[in-house]
């Protein structure tokens, strides 16, 4: 009985080794594999466009929410990130062509998932918000009529104008679409 029990013993630890070194052994040929020159980490272009997730502060810093998920990704991965200027529908553009490899502040569309990648978890909630100059004496915040007519800035083609044009239809009102592309522009407009 104590020799079925020792042999089972020393079978269960060569069995253990031998699974340890193969393990072991595939991992060192997956990353021969995947990355020849193991000094040189992977190059990821990012397409970046001021908005409230990713900017550039005063002092020339980038910063924003976007950009610590992107950092935190690097950490993981040990990519390099070059980051491509750009405004939101140019770097669409851009992603579309390959020119960049990843963009945020995309909205997920049944049509664009056909064409691109999405990550599983959203980078955020969006809700849309219309602002107004409060100068402007003949807005009412009660009743949505008063903006039938008006004119609204919003970037044309994308997924927020075609909820901006829903919401109008459901609250039987017509604006005229004015282009926009960043917040300065919209400050400027």
């Amino acid at each position: 009985m104590y020799k079925i029990r020792e042999r089972s013993a020393v079978l269960c630890i060569a069995i253990f080794m031998v699974l340890g070194m193969w393990g072991m052994l595939s991992a060192h040929c997956l990353a021969i594999e995947t990355n020849n020159d193991e000094t040189q980490p992977q190059t990821i272009r990012i397409g970046s466009f001021e908005d409230t997730f990713d900017y550039v502060d005063q002092n020339g810093v980038r910063r924003g929410y976007g950009y610590e998920l992107l950092q935190a990704l690097a950490g993981y991965t040990g990519w390099k990130f070059e980051y491509v200027k750009c405004d939101w529908s140019n770097c669409f553009d851009k992603l579309e062509n390959g020119e960049i490899d990843i963009m945020g502040d995309v909205s997920y569309t049944d049509e664009r998932a056909e064409k691109m990648l999405f990550s599983e978890e959203p980078m955020g909630e969006e809700k849309y918000i219309l602002y107004a100059d409060l100068s402007n004496m003949d807005i009412e915040i009660s009743d949505f009529e008063f903006l039938d007519g008006k004119r609204v800035g919003v970037l044309l083609g994308t997924e927020p104008e075609i909820m901006l044009t829903e919401w109008e239809n459901r609250n039987g009102i017509q604006t005229e679409h004015v282009n926009v592309y960043h917040n300065d522009d919209v400050e400027k407009k």
